[in-house]
């Protein structure tokens, strides 16, 4: 293996595979990227078995091979790096970096050793954007649960429909959907993890489309420039199209900053979580109140219009924080059914296809 690279396309590969690698592992081989020159590019992969990246880059090859190398290693050297030409070189189980007059020379291990990756599932691939599954993403990853007794459940849903994929995420007490628009005929119904979710936003530009595929095991994500594989979560996902009220009895309007400001501020004299947070609709007006034993009460007042009966509802503030945040634009709807059936928020823009579930809490 032989090749010339320039220092920052080195740097950008190594930093989108790196966090892919399992630093302390019973299995040394996962600290390692493996390095393939092949054609006119270098593609670095890495792994801890659960997530797998290969991400390639131009460069310039002088001799095809694959070398394995200590990923955080290589990656810290290329910070360090003098010149933006870098030479690198397999000579005698040695991987030879040179930058200017700046010379390493680091310990490689057997490249067969290195897992593979799965060929990638043609048959059932069909095409997402890349904004849209950024999107998804960040407007649905926070209502995962972080109980490990609820395995399935650290994950994010994908199911396929007409055209559309469902992204969905739980933790039992609430519930974040997004949909996005797919080309193509393969279908899904997976539970993709936690991590994988991070890596595969590390990847994401926006700008891109991306092929998406399932197997029984593994998730695949592909573009020209990187892959990325993860095992999937086994499990039962509950069925998230019944908690989604279709009816409801109230509707509010709210400024999204107004409304997340007044439920910080008064949240702010709960400790911990929950921060349990009581609003009343009266005339004109959404009252919240939080009390502490320990530290007092705090009460705040925002117009609203409204002029129905007088209506309460009890929730944990940092749920209706978080599944406020995500939404575009600057109204909030909120949509209640009764004090003690679940609450659906969304954004006023209807082809806006976000949708957030809060459960109420009792509270005295």
């Amino acid at each position: 293996m032989e090749l010339v690279i320039e220092k920052s396309d080195l740097q950008n590969v190594l930093k989108k595979a790196i966090s892919a690698t399992e630093k302390k592992s019973a299995l040394p081989i996962l600290s390692n990227f493996l390095l393939e020159a092949v054609d006119d590019k270098l593609i670095v992969q890495g792994t801890d078995l659960e997530v797998h990246v290969s991400v390639s880059v131009f460069a310039k090859i002088e001799k095809e091979g694959k070398a394995c190398v200590n990923a955080k290693k290589i990656t810290d050297i290329s910070r360090l790096l003098p010149s933006n030409e870098v030479y690198i070189k397999l000579e005698d189980s040695v991987l030879k970096i040179k930058s200017g007059k700046t010379k390493y020379s680091l310990p490689v291990v057997p490249s067969e050793d290195f897992p593979m990756m799965y060929p990638f599932p043609e048959d059932n691939a069909f095409v997402v954007s890349g904004d849209d599954i950024q999107k998804a993403i960040s407007k649905t990853s926070y209502a995962t649960s972080k109980e490990e007794t609820r395995y399935a459940l650290q994950g994010v849903l994908f199911k396929s429909l007409d055209g559309t994929i469902d992204v969905v995420a739980t933790d039992g007490h609430r519930l974040a959907l997004y949909t996005i628009n797919r080309n193509g005929t393969g279908d899904v119904e997976i539970i993709v993890p936690q991590k994988a979710l991070n890596e595969l936003k590390k990847l994401l530009t926006g700008l891109e489309d991306v092929e998406m595929a399932a197997s029984d095991q593994y998730v695949f994500f592909r573009t020209k420039e990187w892959i990325l594989m993860s095992r999937l979560l086994e499990g039962a996902f509950p069925d998230y199209t019944k908690v989604i009220p279709q009816d409801f009895n109230i509707e509010i309007k709210l400024d999204k900053k107004e409304f997340l400001d007044a439920v910080k501020r008064v949240s702010a004299v709960i400790e911990g979580d929950p921060k349990p947070i009581k609003l009343t609709l009266k005339e004109n007006t959404l009252q919240l109140l939080s009390k502490s034993s320990e530290y007092g009460e705090a009460v705040d007042e925002l117009s609203v219009d409204y002029t129905g009966e007088e209506f309460s509802i009890g929730f944990n503030a940092r749920y209706l924080i978080e599944a406020v945040e995500v939404i575009d634009g600057d109204t909030v709807i909120i949509r209640f059914t009764t004090p003690n059936a679940q609450t659906l928020i969304l954004p006023k823009d209807e082809n806006d296809r976000y949708k957030a579930i809060v459960m109420p809490m009792e509270i005295a």
